[in-house]
């Protein structure tokens, strides 16, 4: 979430100064988040492999 609220105001401010800049700055960022969802679902999938007990350290 944090992800978005920033790059919505980095893209709204670069816009503000320079329209062509905002455009790069609102793709790269995009391509960012998409990649962080992507490697999160993957992790999650890894994780989903194994048990309970390998996640989830015993309390003490």
């Amino acid at each position: 979430m944090s992800h978005l609220l920033l790059a919505g105001l980095a893209v709204s401010g670069t816009a503000l100064a320079n329209a062509p800049l905002a455009l790069v700055t609102g793709t790269v960022l995009y391509a960012h988040i998409v990649t962080d969802v992507a490697w999160d679902i993957r992790r999650l999938r890894r994780r989903s492999n194994v048990t309970t007990d390998e996640i989830v350290p015993p309390s003490r």
